[in-house]
């Protein structure tokens, strides 16, 4: 009698192993306000350089995301910027947002606005993993609506953009 509830208590303990290894344990959740720590350049040589955003804000939200950013550090506090002052903000900036899939690890993005005119209709996929309490966003492709490639990716390089979740105040 020992012997079979011991048999049925192993079967049993087997059955459950077996089960909850085919349950996905780390489910990726980037819902919510993002700000950009870091956005790297990795170049087709190996070669890389980082960019340090001053302002951004990314926003997930159900199927929805936004995503703004800007290195440009112009301080001006007048509401008619010059042609000078309006070319280097768009030159250190992207915005863009749209809609978002997010299946597996691989994060797809397809603009319905976008900042560059090349971008509308188009459509982004990157890696999601998680380095502690950041969300790494590994590029794997960006291609404009006619399916062009960036330069940027058209040459075997790619962006690494490191996001940190905000904080409810």
């Amino acid at each position: 009698m020992k012997k079979q509830s011991f048999i049925k208590i192993g079967l049993a303990l087997l059955t459950s192993m077996i089960i909850l290894s085919f349950v996905k344990k780390d489910k990726i959740l980037i819902e919510g306000t993002w700000t950009i720590a870091e956005v790297k350049t990795i170049r087709a040589d190996g070669s890389s350089f980082s960019t340090i955003p001053h302002q951004s804000h990314v926003i997930f939200s159900k199927d929805n995301y936004s995503f703004c950013w800007t290195s440009d550090t112009t301080k001006l506090k007048d509401w008619f910027l010059g042609d000078t002052e309006k070319l280097q903000r768009f030159n250190l900036s992207i915005i863009n947002t749209g809609t978002f899939e997010l299946k597996d690890s691989i994060l797809t993005t397809k603009a319905i606005f976008a900042m560059h005119p090349m971008f509308v209709n188009g459509e982004a996929k990157f890696k999601c993993t998680f380095i502690g309490d950041t969300l790494v966003l590994t590029g794997l492709s960006v291609f404009s609506e006619d399916k062009l490639s960036h330069p940027v990716y058209a040459n075997g390089s790619y962006f690494i953009n490191k996001l940190l979740k905000v904080k409810k105040q």
